[in-house]
């Protein structure tokens, strides 16, 4: 499957909205994968990838507030499901009965800031609570949000262990921790896209496939690999790739 090729359009589509300003027509995004056989709702879904990373098409809805754009824009929360709402809970009072550290958040900025490795530790104890309400707030469909803790906890350990000449205090910290759970549902809602453009390809080559591969008398092969690739407007080797995932490599 051509993956990479797809990666490498949804990588030159950003970078021109980055170039653009944050802004792109919905042609320019159209003729980005043109040839890809995308249908409407990947399209879409694209289209939602792109305003995650913060870059408005004109003509859809809020590109008219595009000079508020400086302003960090608020997450659309997907409500928890009642299993999730029970593991966060659950979660929370774990971490919360921990030992807490007589100092507070004030005093332990104050203290890493001094060199001392003790306080990074009380630190990270102390905003585990914090990382996991703002990952129940960012929650998303593309990740669990026992996964989306953890990647929340590993932001805030990187953030506490990274050498910046940023003041580190609770407004930096809790950035810190937001950007790379958003960067975190960025990575998983490009490989979803990968994985539904490769779903719709294996299906595309599927149906092409029962269609003209076998005679419907005697269910002997009516073409080649080589020819099917002709047919299809496909690469020989994409279509080998699809008949090893569909068991059809014969």
């Amino acid at each position: 499957m051509d993956i990479a090729k797809f990666q490498g359009k949804l990588e030159e589509i950003c970078a021109l909205g980055e170039a653009n300003g944050r802004m792109l027509k919905p042609e320019q995004v159209k003729k980005a994968f043109e040839g890809m056989e995308l249908d409407k709702t990947q399209l879409l879904k694209i289209l939602q990838y792109l305003k995650l990373k913060g870059i408005v098409i004109e003509g859809l809805e809020g590109a008219e507030e595009k000079k508020e754009q400086e302003q960090p824009e608020k997450e659309v929360k997907v409500p928890l499901t009642p299993e999730e709402e029970a593991y966060l809970k659950e979660y929370l009072e774990g971490v919360e009965d921990a030992e807490k550290s007589s100092r507070n958040a004030e005093e332990l900025f104050a203290a890493l800031a001094g060199g001392d490795m003790m306080a990074q530790a009380e630190l990270s104890q102390h905003y585990l609570a914090h990382a996991a309400r703002m990952a129940a707030e960012m929650n998303c469909e593309e990740i669990n949000i026992a996964d989306l803790i953890q990647e929340a906890n590993v932001s805030l350990l990187m953030a506490l262990g990274e050498e910046t000449e940023e003041e580190k205090n609770e407004k930096w910290l809790m950035g810190r921790i937001r950007a790379g759970i958003r960067e975190a549902i960025e990575i998983q809602t490009q490989r979803k896209f990968e994985d539904d453009y490769l779903v719709a390809k294996v299906e595309m080559l599927e149906s092409a496939v029962k269609e003209l591969a076998e005679d419907e008398e005697d269910g002997e092969a009516k073409f080649s690999i080589e020819e099917l690739a002709i047919i299809l407007d496909m690469d020989a080797d994409e279509i080998r790739d699809v008949l090893r995932l569909t068991g059809d490599d014969k």
